[in-house]
């Protein structure tokens, strides 16, 4: 079976990747998950304006 997922990477201040960190684990959810889960809300309201 082909994977379809991708990787992406990017850098993030010490500060920046902690409150990520909290945020998920408020919402009992991994990081990748959260940030993909925010990304998948950003670019769907970004698409309605075009």
């Amino acid at each position: 079976m082909a994977k379809t997922d991708t990787q992406i990477t990017f850098r993030v201040t010490y500060e920046f990747k902690a409150r990520i960190e909290a945020q998920a684990e408020k919402e009992h959810r991994p990081v990748a998950n959260l940030i993909h889960k925010v990304m998948e809300e950003y670019l769907e309201q970004v698409e309605k304006k075009e």
